[in-house]
């Protein structure tokens, strides 16, 4: 199912990505291939002894069920730790299913060993629900870490950060579930502790405050996810420095809250901040600058789809604390070729990487390919798609390029994404329909699949926008094939009828 804004999800969605990889680099080669969502949540959620060497340096500290009497009929510790080893064993190699009943019985063993509503129970109870939650399963998840958060609430401390792990795990699952809107309020918790107990500037609540910020973006409630980021970026700066590595996905974050808010240029200024930390610390060809080169491309693309107002983009302006004024003004005024020429120059750092990295290469050709198509050039967009194809490999392709994706979409002023009219007279509605779209990216056909007499307009003017948006077709086996049955939702606002 496809929705509107897809650019500009995707450019949020950057954020996650951006901070996974930051909070996993050193993880076994089977937790980095799993989605990314995943794998950042899990870097606060697991609670295991002995791992903050393999998570790095913003791993959560160890912890574990401390050592009690045991009752007469209580079997030893030694089993119980057994068991436990056995589990992270299992997790770490990603055999999730091997790992989910060892997990259950790390939990009786100790409820066996402490009682019913013993505190010791909340690290197993957590760790049950971290796995559910790499198994898909929010459902249980949410339950798991529930339970570990009322028994910690009844040792009467609201500011116990053991309370932290299940808290952020419990948003986890509820951004799982698409609840983004429920997900606040545990996160907000696990971050108002983590200031109580280790203040207001602890970098430990960095990747708390990305997920919250994600939810308030995500519910529209811009203004507290722009309090947030900023907060969240000063406390990165005061941490580490302007000029320090650590600051590239800060300064990343930063670049794409202000791309999700519609303000390309202020974003564009803090992407090429962050590949001018990456090249002055790590080289000119350094990869981690790869995903800020992107950024740049992005935001001129962007600004072309959705257009950029004076007063938007008179925004790079307040970045003058943490950007200097003679980046503001080159940043501001380069010319649109450069986003061109910040892919080409990804694709040639990619090219004299010790390693392969057919992935990234892949994710960077695609964005090139996107580039051509938004610039009216479809054969050299699908000459470059088809060798995104061939770098990512099949399996890779199918979950990159396998469905159709708007490339160029502006949804109609009713869309909800545009924000431009009042829910408190209004309603939400799906407009739903079902699309063919030609192998060379035409919409040949488009149908209201739940027509509703109250938004015949809104219905119509989102079939407009479908049948003028640029479409990357669907590949299959590195070719474009049509897609004759692709669902399609546009949320809308229609009047709400007034009362008699």
């Amino acid at each position: 199912m496809h929705s509107s804004g897809c650019i500009v999800r995707r450019a949020r969605w950057e954020v996650k990505r951006r901070c996974r990889r930051r909070h996993s680099r050193g993880i076994l080669d089977a937790v980095r291939e799993l989605p990314a969502r995943i794998i950042r949540a899990t870097c606060l959620l697991l609670a295991l002894t002995g791992l903050t060497a393999a998570w790095g340096a913003d791993a959560p500290q160890p912890v574990d069920s401390p050592p009690g009497p045991a009752a007469e009929s209580a079997p030893p510790e030694d089993e119980r730790l057994t068991v436990y080893r056995a589990f992270r064993r299992a997790f770490f190699a990603g055999q999730y299913e091997a790992a989910l009943p060892l997990a259950t019985q790390v939990l009786e063993l100790t409820r066996t060993q402490f009682g019913a509503d013993a505190p010791q129970l909340a690290n197993p109870l957590t760790n049950l629900g971290t796995t559910y939650y790499r198994m898909g399963n929010f459902a249980a998840a949410l339950d798991n870490y529930g339970a570990a958060l009322r028994l910690l609430d009844l040792q009467g401390e609201a500011a116990n950060e053991q309370l932290v792990r299940p808290l952020h795990g419990m948003g986890a699952a509820l951004r799982g579930q698409k609840r983004d809107a429920d997900a606040i309020a545990p996160f907000k918790r696990a971050v108002e502790i983590l200031r109580n107990r280790q203040g207001l500037h602890s970098v430990t609540q960095l990747p708390l405050l990305e997920e919250l910020i994600a939810c308030y973006i995500s519910t529209g409630r811009l203004s507290e996810a722009g309090r947030e980021q900023q907060y969240a970026f000063g406390v990165a700066e005061a941490a580490y420095g302007k000029d320090d590595v650590r600051m590239i996905g800060p300064l990343e974050d930063y670049a794409l809250w202000h791309e999700a808010g519609g303000r390309y240029t202020a974003a564009r200024v803090l992407h090429v901040r962050a590949i001018e930390v990456a090249d002055k610390a790590l080289g000119a060809t350094n990869l981690q600058a790869i995903p800020a080169l992107r950024g740049v491309a992005r935001t001129y693309r962007l600004a072309y789809v959705f257009g950029e107002a004076e007063e938007q983009a008179q925004t790079a302006l307040t970045l003058q604390e943490q950007v200097s004024p003679n980046l503001i003004a080159r940043a501001s005024s380069a010319p649109s070729s450069e986003g061109e020429r910040a892919l080409r120059n990804a694709l040639d750092r990619l090219g004299s990487a010790p390693l392969p990295q057919q992935q990234v290469r892949g994710a960077v050709l695609i964005d090139l390919g996107d580039w051509y198509l938004t610039a009216g050039l479809p054969p050299r967009a699908m000459s470059t798609y088809r060798e995104a194809w061939t770098a990512l490999g099949p399996e890779a392709g199918m979950r990159a390029l396998g469905n159709a994706e708007p490339v160029v979409y502006r949804p109609p002023p009713v869309a909800v994404s545009r924000h431009q009219y009042d829910s408190s007279d209004h309603d939400e509605q799906d407009v739903l329909l079902r699309l063919h779209i030609e192998a060379d990216g035409d919409v040949r056909e488009a149908i209201v699949t739940n027509p509703a007499p109250q938004r015949e307009s809104a219905e119509k003017a989102v079939i407009t926008a479908v049948k003028r948006a640029q479409w990357r077709p669907a590949f299959r086996d590195g070719e474009p094939v049509a897609s004759p049955e692709l669902a399609f939702r546009e949320p809308v606002f229609v009047r709400r009828p007034k009362e008699k």
